[in-house]
Parts: structure tokens; sequence; C-alpha cells
């Protein structure tokens, strides 16, 4: 049973991670921040455009997936958090973005919240076992 909720959590991790790629995509479309000398706008938006659509088709299959699983709201803020994640630390890394401390503060509520709903669902588990 481990292995099983093991792999619904890596659904939604996946799922988090190709949000977060699917919004990096977009902002890439319009974004003059990132200079690429040697490709063409066009082709840069063609294949951000691309990566946008792939990106968040893997992210409903993983998601969906992670649904079938887990609760549908361990999944959906366990997803929501390694966006938010993923997305802070590529806007500080890609885009100059500050992470301010209240965006620190900000999501360590979330993962402390994640991690109390996933407590609680792994006290529901024991007590059916």
């Amino acid at each position: 049973r481990d292995e099983q909720s093991w792999r619904y959590f890596m659904h939604c991790f996946l799922a988090g991670c190709f949000a977060s790629f699917a919004g990096i995509s977009a902002k890439l479309i319009s974004s003059s921040s990132l200079p690429t000398p040697f490709i063409p706008t066009y082709i840069r938006t063609g294949l951000c455009v691309t990566s946008l659509v792939i990106c968040n088709v893997l992210m409903w299959l993983n998601f969906t997936t992670a649904m079938q699983g887990m609760r549908t709201v361990t999944a959906t803020s366990t997803t929501t958090t390694v966006n938010f994640l993923i997305s802070g630390m590529a806007g500080w890394l890609l885009f100059g973005e500050i992470l301010s401390m209240s965006w620190w503060l900000g999501i360590s509520f979330i993962i402390a919240g994640v991690v109390l709903l996933n407590s609680d669902q792994m006290e529901e588990k024991s007590k059916t076992e």
C-alpha cells in the first residue's frame, strides 16, 4: 500500500512540475529578459507554445492519475505546492525576480498545510489497517 501511495505522490509531484513548466513556457513567449540571439522570435514563440500545450497535457494526465489514489484536497494541495516552489525558483533563476520574505512566509505556510493534510491522511490509513 505504501508503494501505491508513493506512486500517487510522484504523480502529484510531476503534475506540479509540468504546471510550472507550462507557466514558464507562457512567460517565455513574451519575455524579453532572456535573449535568444540565434533563434528568430517566431521559432521561439512556436517552441514555447508547443511546450505550453505539451506540459499542460502531461500535467492533467499526472494530476488525474494522482486523484485516483488520493483524496482530492491532498492531490490538489501537493500539486499546487510543487508548482509554486518551482515557479518561484524559476522566476528567481531565469527572470531575476526577487523572492521576498512574504513569499517565503507564504510558501512555508502552504508547505505546513500540505504536511498537515498528508499526516491526517496517514492517520486515517493506519486506523483502517
